[in-house]
C-alpha cells in the first residue's frame, strides 16, 4: 500500500461493516492486527472469526467497489482537464486520488472479487454434495418407513440385516427382536 491510501475518498471494508454494525470497532482492530500478522485477507478473517456472513462481505465489497468507481471516474475527469498547476512534487497532500492509490484500490478490489469467486465455487460444490446427501438420506428414511410400516422384508444389501423395527420411526423406540415368521 502507498502512504496516501488513507486519503483515498472511499470507505474501507472494515469501516463499512462497522457502520452497518456487523462488527465492532474493537473487532475490526483485532482483525486488522491478525491480517497484518498472517497476511490473510481481511474479509476472510472477518467471515471465519467474527461472524460476518459471506453475503454481507460481498455487499460491503460491492458498496466499496461503487465508491471506488466513482472516485476513479472523478480522478479520470480531473486528469483529463488541463491543469493550471503541476503536481510535480507528487506528495499527494492535496487529498486527491492519485494513480498509485487508484491502482492499489483496484488491485485490492480485484483480489477480493477473485477470492469471492473461488469461495463461491467452493461453496457451490459443497452445496451440491450436501444436496446429494440430503436426497440419499431422504430416500433411506422413506425406505425405512416403508419397510417398517408395511411389515415387508428389508431389501437385499441393507446395512441392517437380521433385524426389523416393529413399530414407529427408526430410533423412536428401543430395538426389539423380530418374532420368527
Amino acid at each position: 500500500m502507498t502512504a496516501h491510501t488513507s486519503e483515498i475518498p472511499y470507505r474501507r471494508i472494515g469501516t463499512i461493516l462497522v457502520e452497518w454494525r456487523l462488527i465492532s470497532q474493537e473487532q475490526l482492530s483485532r482483525a486488522l492486527t491478525e491480517q497484518e500478522e498472517t497476511g490473510r485477507l481481511l474479509g476472510e478473517i472477518l467471515v471465519t472469526g467474527y461472524g460476518v456472513s459471506r453475503v454481507d462481505l460481498a455487499d460491503a465489497l460491492a458498496e466499496q467497489w461503487q465508491e471506488a468507481n466513482r472516485a476513479a471516474t472523478a480522478a479520470i475527469e480531473r486528469n483529463s482537464e488541463p491543469q493550471a498547476s503541476s503536481a510535480a512534487d507528487g506528495d499527494g497532500d492535496d487529498g486527491q486520488l492519485d494513480e498509485a492509490d487508484l491502482r492499489v484500490l483496484l488491485d485490492e478490489a480485484e483480489a477480493a472479487r477473485a477470492e469471492l469467486t473461488v469461495r463461491t465455487e467452493e461453496l457451490s460444490k459443497r452445496l451440491a454434495t450436501l444436496e446429494t446427501l440430503v436426497v440419499g438420506v431422504t430416500e433411506a428414511l422413506e425406505e425405512l418407513r416403508s419397510t417398517s410400516n408395511g411389515g415387508s422384508h428389508q431389501k437385499a444389501g441393507s446395512q441392517r440385516t437380521g433385524s426389523r423395527r416393529a413399530h414407529g420411526r427408526p430410533g423412536a423406540r428401543p430395538h426389539r427382536p423380530a418374532t420368527p415368521s
